[in-house]
């Protein structure tokens, strides 16, 4: 996705008439705006739901799929990014109940033709100074109030405190990557709901599972790292163990349906080993990215099985 603290921004505009497509292209770019045009409502769906958009400008009558119907179905979609500002255009004076409804599906902001311009873009400004602290602030969070798991950010703060206890008791250390994987393969098991959904119910047995020691957090869309001190190969190879059988035995929700990939790292002393724990996480992170190449989706495989 596109950094809100880049210098340029990008904007999706999503018009019917061409003619007004190249004008609001025209208007973003004076503003020092990256354009994507689209006349289709379907089509504008699917590059925002793709993500790197600042902006969404889409006409409420755009061919195909209204801009009001893509703004429901952003709305109800757990993986498109809700901190981005989204404006309907109305090609005449508005009725309240068109006004109303176009709020009501999640637009920040809805206007007629011929658009104040700068009106607009002193409220884009305010909404993406907003989006901005939003983003700087998440950054900073340990915790991640969607999941209850800890966000990147903070394993990175719990990983520096594990670690250096565990180097002052020469304790073990094991870290573990693991990510879901349908065994279905119907049309639609893709789908974003779908994969957040099996996600987020393997993340809880994941947690379930882990010891309370155990620090869990996300790491992208859909894998989990755990660090796990005082573990070695054994002890992470039990954890494994555990989440497979569990996985077997579940009848709860998506996690019922998936199969279990894993890769790990582990040392019986890190301090002798004199590796960092980012750096486990980064060992365990490559032996999950290899399991796909051998054997079964639910293969397990340890970052020093890897081949040279």
């Amino acid at each position: 996705m596109t950094s809100i603290n880049s210098p340029q921004r990008t904007a999706l505009v999503g018009f019917s008439d061409e003619w007004m497509r190249r004008s609001m292209e025209t208007v973003f770019q004076e503003k020092g705006y990256k354009v994507v045009r689209t006349g289709s409502g379907k089509e504008a769906l699917g590059l925002a739901r793709r993500g790197g958009f600042d902006v969404l400008m889409l006409d409420e009558r755009i061919e195909q799929l209204s801009g009001v119907d893509v703004c429901i179905a952003l709305r109800d979609d757990p993986l498109f990014d809700h901190a981005t500002p989204i404006v309907i255009v109305s090609s005449a004076h508005s009725s309240l109940p068109s006004r109303t409804a176009a709020y009501a599906a999640g637009a920040w902001e809805y206007c007629h033709q011929p658009v104040d311009v700068d009106g607009l873009f002193l409220k884009l400004s305010t909404f993406l100074r907003a989006r901005r602290e939003l983003a700087e602030h998440q950054a900073k969070s340990l915790m991640d109030p969607s999941s209850g798991l800890y966000t990147e950010f903070g394993l990175q703060q719990l990983a520096e405190q594990l670690e250096a206890r565990a180097v002052r008791n020469h304790e073990a250390f094991a870290c573990l990557a693991f990510s879901p994987e349908p065994q279905s393969r119907g049309p639609g098991d893709r789908s974003n709901e779908t994969v957040s959904t099996t996600f987020r119910d393997f993340a809880n047995l994941v947690r379930e599972q882990a010891r309370r020691s155990d620090v869990i957090a996300t790491r992208g869309e859909t894998q989990l790292a755990v660090l796990a001190p005082d573990t070695d190969a054994a002890g992470a190879k039990l954890l494994v163990a555990r989440l497979q059988r569990e996985l077997q035995a579940s009848r709860r929700g998506a996690a019922a349906n998936v199969q279990l990939r894993a890769g790990y790292c582990a040392v019986s002393d890190l301090a002798a080993a004199k590796v960092d724990v980012n750096e486990l996480v980064h060992r365990a992170e490559s032996a999950l990215a290899h399991v796909g190449s051998v054997g079964t989706p639910e293969s397990v495989m340890s970052f020093d099985d890897l081949p040279v």
